[in-house]
């Protein structure tokens, strides 16, 4: 199983990467409707994975039981990710690699 039984983050957890890192290839958004632009997004993803203090991460709760299974299995969690300007995007991280902030 890849999921580390050590790591337990609770929904609404703030959060930011231990350790700066590319954004991996698996990392996924989740479709917003166009509400922001892919580069915006794309900004913003690779700002939390690089671990920029001023984008805020939050573990999200996934309503869908066979999304939040499959999410398990694979050893990773939802994150929405806030900068200061107020644009967010939700966006699936390992759990190993985070850390909580206060």
């Amino acid at each position: 199983m890849a999921f580390d039984t050590r790591k337990h983050l609770s929904v609404g957890a703030r959060v930011r990467m231990s350790e700066a890192t590319d954004v991996p290839g698996w990392s996924k958004w989740d479709d917003d409707k166009g509400r922001t632009s892919a580069s915006v997004k794309r900004r913003l993803q690779s700002m939390f994975f690089q671990g920029n203090r001023k984008v805020v991460g939050e573990v999200v709760y996934v309503s869908r039981e066979s999304e939040r299974e499959a999410l398990r299995r694979l050893g990773r969690v939802k994150i929405r990710a806030r900068d200061p300007s107020g644009s967010m995007l939700t966006f699936t991280a390992d759990p190993t690699r985070l850390i909580t902030v206060g």
